[in-house]
């Protein structure tokens, strides 16, 4: 997957850039944490080019369906646990329920605290070409 952003910054060997809301996005907010205007994001790279310059960055697409698996079928696992763990107890349905909501907040915390771990590296765009706002 490549997207097209602007270099807003330079600082050292990182960059920051500014990107447009890529095509394949839905409306879904995460790219700006819960923001209703997701029109453009930001991020920092490691990278060479200057402030002004259009790079265009890739994200190996076998890693976005890795994260998309993470992302849903580990709170989803944590649900079926806590909806069977009620359901071995022989809870009533509301307990069950709760059961399957707390084994959903459950799988997202660890989810949250594993990302770190398992991410480092993997989720990392790639710079793949520089192009200066004066080159035509």
């Amino acid at each position: 997957m490549t997207n097209k952003g602007i270099v807003k910054e330079v600082n050292g060997e990182m960059l920051t850039v500014v990107f447009e809301r890529h095509e394949a996005c839905g409306d879904c907010h995460a790219c700006m944490h819960g923001s209703t205007n997701c029109a453009k994001h930001t991020i920092t790279l490691k990278g060479k080019a200057d402030v002004g310059d259009e790079i265009v960055v890739e994200m190996d697409e076998s890693h976005i369906m890795a994260a998309s698996a993470t992302a849903y079928m580990i709170p989803f696992a944590g649900f079926m646990l806590g909806l069977l763990a009620g359901y071995a107890l022989k809870m009533s349905e509301p307990l069950m329920a709760l059961c399957a909501v707390a084994g959903t907040a459950a799988a997202y915390v660890i989810m949250r605290m594993l990302d770190p771990v398992l991410s480092k590296g993997r989720w990392e765009h790639k710079i793949v070409s520089v192009k200066k706002p004066n080159a035509e």
